[in-house]
């Protein structure tokens, strides 16, 4: 069925989990009830998945750092009837309002343009989803998919987990994520997809031994930099890109990246529409029940859909457009800095203006990054701030909140 680190876990054992759950009340007549799941064991999060599934329920997955308030909270903004909190033996009772809508999946949006928010999407929807994928990235079945990202979110959950049991393989979840661990896994399984966030992808290149390459690793979430990514190929028989959103899951896949910005072809379920390379518009998705305006700039060339900001993002510099993605890319070049992210501040007579905060191995100076950045960069693109700091701060799903960032009023 799948592995979780180092323990396997069988059809024999999700039927035995079932049958725990069908003797508990409040879980056997979980068919028109929400539950939100809060729980650091991987193996019952995902039977209890799989059984509140089966039964027509709804599910609000909570990843398991999240402290019991936050969890209560955000279990109430998705209208959960109950919260199950670290186990199942004492459900937190939430609401008694009946609940007549079919079975969902509730997704937390990222929250990376204010607060995040609760987006709801049917088994149905799921599985139309899974199917197109599974058909589009065209996997062995002697392939394992290594999850080394949170299955509380539908990267790790759809693609990473169900779509491995769809085709007939079994997953390996990792919640070990020391990256000495994680290598060791992917030698234990030659022909492997590993799924991990760009941070992750990025510091396991730092730390592979030259007898050991990466069969074909998946990035998502959010772009990838362009040194990162070169890193990455080095190491890599293929890298792959796939974009989406909480509203639709998995959007388009890249079977194998060249740039950072190519998101990839749209599945086949979808309809996608978007600008061109000379006037980049909103990623505008359709599928059989609803239109959904991403907030996404970006265009199409040749079927492959590329993103180039989020709208919220794009910086206007005296009507002339700058997308973070190209300034970031620059920076990085930059032998000494490790990691950067460009933002907006506002200006209360000229507008906006491109700023950057960046981490770096050695000591720079600004007057060094601004001259780098002038032979490689218009002059409207160069940051008019640079800020060094000890590490850029993320969000708990490991996304930059440029908005976050932008909050600042420049003097």
């Amino acid at each position: 069925m799948f592995f979780v680190n180092d323990q396997h876990y069988t059809l024999d054992d999700l039927e035995e989990q079932y049958t725990v759950f069908d003797n508990i009340p409040y879980l056997k007549d979980c068919g028109n009830k929400r539950l939100a799941v809060c729980m650091p064991d991987v193996f019952q999060w995902l039977a209890l998945c799989l059984f509140v599934r089966k039964k027509g329920g709804s599910i609000v997955p909570i990843h398991p750092s999240v402290p019991k308030e936050g969890a209560v909270r955000m279990a109430k903004s998705a209208g959960s009837h109950f919260l199950l909190f670290e186990h199942i033996d004492s459900p937190i009772h939430l609401s008694d309002q009946q609940n007549a809508k079919e079975g969902v999946l509730v997704q937390m949006s990222s929250g990376t343009t204010g607060a995040p928010k609760s987006i709801e999407r049917t088994w149905d929807s799921i599985e139309t989803e899974l199917e197109s994928y599974v058909s589009v990235l065209s996997l062995t079945q002697d392939t394992t998919s290594i999850v080394a990202c949170p299955v509380t979110h539908s990267y790790g959950l759809i693609c990473g987990v169900f779509a491995c049991i769809r085709r007939g393989a079994e997953p390996v979840i990792l919640t070990n994520m020391n990256p000495k661990y994680v290598l060791k896994k992917l030698k234990e399984y030659p022909r492997h997809i590993l799924y991990g966030s760009p941070a992750l992808l990025y510091t396991l290149t730092s730390l592979v031994r030259d007898d050991q390459r990466f069969d074909a690793v998946m990035t998502s979430g959010t772009l990838i930099p362009s040194a990162w990514l070169a890193k990455l190929k080095n190491v890599s028989n293929r890298v792959l890109q796939q974009y989406g959103c909480s509203e639709a899951g998995c959007v388009a896949i890249h079977p194998d990246v060249i740039y950072s910005s190519e998101m990839g072809y749209p599945l086949p379920h979808l309809k996608v529409e978007a600008g061109t390379v000379d006037t980049p518009g909103e990623i505008i998705i359709y599928d059989s029940e609803k239109t959904i305006h991403t907030k996404d700039l970006g265009y199409i060339k040749n079927g492959v859909l590329s993103f180039l900001a989020r709208v919220d993002d794009t910086i206007n510099v005296a009507g002339l457009n700058v997308y973070p993605q190209e300034v970031e890319d620059v920076l990085m070049a930059e032998p000494r800095i490790e990691e950067a992210v460009v933002y907006k501040k506002v200006h209360p007579l000229s507008g906006e203006r491109v700023c950057a905060q960046y981490v770096c191995s050695g000591p720079v100076e600004e007057q060094e990054l601004r001259e780098w950045c002038r032979d490689y960069l218009a002059p409207y693109q160069v940051p008019m701030e640079f800020i060094q700091v000890q590490a850029i701060e993320k969000l708990p799903n490991g996304k930059i909140s440029r908005k976050r960032l932008s909050e600042g009023v420049l003097a």
